[in-house]
C-alpha cells in the first residue's frame, strides 16, 4: 500500500487479488472512497503509531480485479451500509455481501503480510470475495449492532477494521459509520457480546433469501463505545479462529495454507 504498508515486490508485478501477471495494473484504494466520503475520515491508523490519509493508501490490482472489486462488492455496499443504519434491515443475500466485503479486507492486508504464501489452496482472494458462498455459509454467522449516535466532539465516523487473524480467513470485525460488524464462525457464537444481533445463513436454494427479515438492533450508545468493544472482542476472536485452524491443520495429513476455508468442504 502506498504511503501505509510497503508494497512488497511480488505485488509490483502481480495482481494481489487474481495473480495475474503480465497485465495492466491499476491501484485500488484499500478503504474504498464511497466510505471515505460518508464517515468524513481524515486519517487512518495501520500501526500502533503512524496516521495515514485513507486516501493514499492503495493497492496494486490487475485492471479486471479493480472493476470487479468496485461493480460487485463496493457499488452494492455503498447503498447497503445506509440502510442498515436507517434500520431497514438485510436479507440473506445482504450478509452474505457483508461477509465477502469484510473478507476483502482481511485478504488484501494479509495477503501484503505474506507476500510469499498462497491465498489459499483452492481459491484466489478474487474468487473467495466474488463467488458465492460454498459449504461454509452453514458454519458462517453475521453478528451486526447498531450504533445510537456518533460520540459528541468527533469530526468523524468511525472506519476500521478490528481483527488481526494470520491462520484463518473467517473472522473478520470492524466498525463503519454506525454500524459495527463481526463474521465468524457459529462455534464461537457464545463469545459475541451482547450487544450485537446475531445472523445465521439460509440454505442457498431457499426462496425468500431477497427478503429482509433481519433487524439488527441499536447495542451502542455512541461510536467509541462500539470501538472499544470491537477491538477487545476483535483481538479474543481473532486468536479463537486462529487456534480453531491451527488445530484443524495439525489433524490432518498434508500441511495446508492460511486461509483454509477449503477445509470446511
Amino acid at each position: 500500500m502506498t504511503d501505509g504498508p510497503t508494497v512488497p515486490k511480488t505485488f509490483r508485478r502481480c495482481c494481489v487479488a487474481c495473480g495475474a501477471v503480465g497485465v495492466k495494473m491499476n491501484n485500488e484504494h484499500f478503504w474504498p472512497q464511497w466510505l471515505i466520503r460518508k464517515t468524513k475520515t481524515k486519517g487512518v491508523r495501520f500501526s500502533q503509531t503512524k496516521r495515514v490519509n485513507p486516501k493514499s493508501m492503495k493497492v496494486p490490482l490487475c485492471a479486471a480485479c479493480n472493476s470487479a472489486f468496485g461493480g460487485e462488492l463496493e457499488d452494492p455496499m455503498s447503498r447497503l451500509l445506509p440502510q442498515i443504519e436507517s434500520g431497514a434491515g438485510l436479507s440473506d443475500l445482504d450478509a452474505e455481501l457483508l461477509v465477502h466485503w469484510m473478507w476483502k479486507f482481511e485478504g488484501l492486508t494479509w495477503s501484503f503480510d505474506h507476500p510469499e504464501l498462497r491465498y489459499t489452496e483452492r481459491y484466489t482472494l478474487r474468487d473467495r470475495v466474488l463467488l458465492p458462498l460454498d459449504d461454509i455459509r452453514a458454519d458462517l454467522t453475521v453478528a451486526v449492532s447498531l450504533i445510537e449516535v456518533v460520540t459528541q466532539g468527533l469530526a468523524d465516523e468511525p472506519m476500521g477494521l478490528n481483527s488481526w487473524t494470520q491462520a484463518s480467513a473467517i473472522f473478520g470485525a470492524g466498525v463503519f459509520g454506525r454500524v459495527a460488524i463481526m463474521v465468524l464462525l457459529t462455534k464461537f457464537e457464545s463469545e459475541v457480546p451482547p450487544a450485537y444481533s446475531l445472523y445465521r445463513f439460509k440454505d442457498r436454494n431457499a426462496s425468500d433469501r431477497g427478503a429482509r427479515l433481519f433487524f439488527p438492533k441499536i447495542g451502542f450508545a455512541n461510536c467509541t463505545e462500539a470501538v472499544k468493544t470491537s477491538i477487545a472482542y476483535g483481538n479474543w476472536l481473532s486468536l479463537c479462529h486462529d487456534r480453531d485452524m491451527r488445530e484443524r491443520i495439525a489433524e490432518e495429513a498434508t500441511p495446508r495454507y492460511h486461509q483454509t476455508l477449503d477445509s470446511f468442504d
